[in-house]
């Protein structure tokens, strides 16, 4: 499958160039990198300090509507600190998370808004890659929760404030986030099983659930693309033009022979689905299923990369495990 990187919403851009989102894909670590910059970012990142902060927040908590706020000015914090506005009950993020939240920022200097994704798209960060004032008042908060932090200069954008264009807005301004957790982005399909036909390629995990490749019990190629819902999650249902982040094992039909899985690299496959940047059986089989599921695709050749493709993909027929983790 060919990697593609989405374009951020534009509710996000500033804030994720600040975050330290990069422009292009990074090599990827290996596992063994993975795991040390995990444990030594854990080891680092503390959550902030709980306070009372001169700010007000009013409305109700929806990433759809912006909430009034009104900070005392100048704001200023030695020390990253949180209050919790409003209290979720929801599970309790932490630093390897992917967190869904919409958030409005603020110049604590002045009380200006900077930046806003509420109304908009929600804003998807691993906790484990954005500047620390924002992990650290993100981290052991809950699902639900909406959230005040006042991010310290020390913990906060650096020189990279100045992007902003705004004057008193700079490397030593205390920033302000107000932040609602919306969720914590799953790492692999939930929801209720569904059983297959006998007749599908049955799929092989590990010990932990994961998909790992296939049995396949009857070669003979479909005359159309299946899409056979294995789990079935609970999230919104996915249509053309989306933003959708996958895992996937994908192998040929004739012999079961996986030729690529995401789960072996750094990072989940993103893509736009339903308008032609990936083979027509994943825009066929994709669009319609709820986010949270777990779905088998088996793609004839036609709606793969054909019988003799020219550009070193997989000939003929192929079956797809797909997670869909993600979809906006």
């Amino acid at each position: 499958m060919p990697r593609r990187i989405a374009a951020l919403p534009a509710a996000a851009v500033a804030l994720a160039v600040l975050l330290g989102a990069c422009a292009s894909e990074p090599e990827a670590p290996t596992p063994a990198e993975q795991s040390a910059s995990a444990s030594e970012a854990a080891a680092t990142v503390e959550p902030a300090v709980d306070a009372d902060l001169p700010v007000e927040v009013t409305g109700d908590v929806d990433p759809a509507v912006a909430p009034q706020v009104q900070i005392t000015t100048p704001l200023t914090v030695e020390e990253t600190s949180r209050e919790v506005v409003a209290q979720g009950s929801g599970e309790e993020v932490a630093l390897e998370d992917e967190v869904q939240f919409a958030y409005a920022l603020y110049a604590g200097s002045t009380g200006e808004l900077l930046d806003s994704s509420y109304g908009g798209t929600d804003a998807r960060f691993e906790l484990g890659d954005v500047t620390k004032g924002i992990a650290r008042g993100l981290v052991g908060s809950h699902v639900g929760d909406r959230l005040v932090i006042a991010i310290a200069p020390d913990d906060g954008f650096g020189e990279a404030a100045s992007q902003f264009g705004k004057e008193g807005v700079d490397a030593e301004t205390t920033f302000v986030l107000v932040a609602d957790v919306v969720r914590i982005v799953p790492t692999q399909a939930t929801g209720e099983r569904v059983d297959a036909p006998a007749n599908l390629p049955a799929v092989d995990v590990d010990e932990q659930g994961v998909p790992t490749g296939f049995t396949v019990s009857d070669p003979t190629p479909p005359a159309d693309t299946v899409a056979q819902t294995l789990i079935k999650g609970t999230g919104p249902v996915i249509t053309s033009g989306m933003t959708v982040k996958m895992q996937y094992v994908g192998a040929t039909l004739a012999d079961g022979e996986v030729f690529e899985s995401s789960w072996q690299g750094a990072d989940a496959f993103e893509t736009t689905i339903g308008t032609g940047q990936v083979i027509a059986g994943w825009d066929e089989g994709i669009v319609g299923q709820t986010v949270g599921s777990r779905v088998l695709l088996v793609i004839p050749a036609a709606d793969a990369y054909g019988e003799q493709p020219t550009g070193g993909q997989p000939a003929g027929a192929l079956v797809f495990v797909v997670d869909i983790l993600d979809a906006y």
